[in-house]
């Protein structure tokens, strides 16, 4: 827990006027409020100052969202929220608090909020260890239930674990496959001396993230850098790992590819690592631009390690996800094609501002967070 606040702050909750070091100790200290009464929170929206640094920030309830017509969901509308802002000095200040919430408190059921659940380092080394020795998954989970001193106590749902177990197991190469891929990157590096790789390996030895830039990459990237597409759309079959390929465009529009990676997961510890590393590989010099699949992870991982790349998402992959987010809609077809149209002809923003908000209504989709989101970000 961090310093600038203790358990009396923390029962009393956020009041106007409270100021924090930082958002991050800001946003730890309405989490860790929130599960006293029994609620999860989420950001609900945020705005930046010239140089595309946050300057204000709303978080509220996770039922805040208005509900969807016609479908079960968790969304109430909850008016629950705190305002914060950036002062000059650096603090951020609470400009504004709302504590009622419209719907019923469940303390009781914190624990097993998704917004409070998490795995810890110990539970997941327990839970890897027996299940490398052969133990069941569910007297593995048992097990760790026993050693905490009853399941209240685990901090997650045995769902939860089991998934750990899962996840662990597709990260466990055989070895016929791990050797295989240990002797390419030999053989590579011994035909040519500038091949770069990088094997990430846990305390079990198991492969978690690995990296490799061929020579002819590199020398493409020094001449290639303006602008690069980091793609991760691409999962290998067998062990469920996604394949990250980083690819520029050369000057007879060629594409080129500048490096790859296989990762254990999509979270910002394994694309801190690929980016990284992947950076170290390229002499650390960073691109101009840079565009992805819309992913909060890599966002705050570029944003970490390459504060001055101009980050922008892909729209080939905003549209091929279209025909997902506008299921049960009437008369689809039509709405993907306005919602293109929307996108790629509009010449300015108020323009811009105005179509989305009647196509929003006109197909009925103000409670669907895909959408939401991508209007929040459509800078990007």
């Amino acid at each position: 827990m961090p310093n600038e606040f203790n358990e009396e702050d923390l029962i009393i909750g956020p009041i106007t006027g409270m100021r924090f070091s930082s958002k991050d100790v800001m946003f730890d200290f309405y989490k860790e409020h929130a599960r006293l009464p029994g609620f999860c929170i989420v950001k609900r929206t945020s705005n930046k100052k010239v140089g595309d640094i946050i300057s204000y920030v709303q978080y509220g309830c996770d039922t805040s969202r208005k509900p969807r017509n016609k479908h079960v969901t968790k969304r109430r509308n909850c008016r629950a929220r705190i305002n914060r802002i950036l002062e000059e000095n650096g603090s951020w200040r609470i400009s504004n608090v709302v504590k009622k919430h419209n719907h019923q408190l469940e303390p009781a059921l914190s624990r097993l909020m998704v917004g409070h659940r998490s795995l810890s380092k110990s539970l997941k080394r327990t839970l890897a260890v027996k299940d490398i020795a052969g133990l069941r998954p569910s007297k593995n989970i048992r097990v760790a239930e026993v050693l905490v001193g009853g399941p209240e106590n685990l901090g997650c749902t045995p769902k939860d674990c089991r998934n750990y177990i899962l996840k662990s197991k597709k990260l466990q190469l055989q070895e016929g496959d791990a050797q295989s891929l240990l002797k390419f990157f030999s053989d590579m590096q011994q035909n040519d001396r500038e091949f770069y790789c990088s094997v990430d390996v846990d305390s079990f030895g198991q492969f978690r993230n690995v990296v490799w830039v061929h020579s002819h990459s590199k020398v493409a990237y020094e001449e290639f850098h303006d602008v690069i597409c980091l793609d991760t759309t691409y999962l290998v079959n067998r062990y469920n790992m996604p394949f990250a390929s980083f690819a520029g465009v050369n000057q007879y529009r060629q594409s080129i590819l500048l490096g790859c990676a296989l990762m254990s997961s999509e979270d910002i510890t394994s694309y801190k690592m690929v980016l990284s590393t992947w950076l170290g590989a390229q002499n650390n010099v960073h691109p101009l631009a840079i565009m992805t699949d819309q992913c909060d992870s890599i966002k705050a991982v570029i944003n970490a390690l390459m504060p001055n790349t101009v980050h922008r998402y892909c729209i080939w992959h905003i549209f091929a996800k279209l025909p997902t987010k506008l299921s049960r809609v009437l008369d689809d077809k039509i709405a993907k094609a306005e919602f293109k149209a929307l996108v790629l002809d509009s010449i300015n923003i108020g323009k811009f501002d105005r179509r989305w908000t009647d196509c929003i209504k006109r197909y009925n989709l103000d409670g669907r967070d895909w959408f939401y989101k991508l209007y929040l970000e459509k800078e990007k």
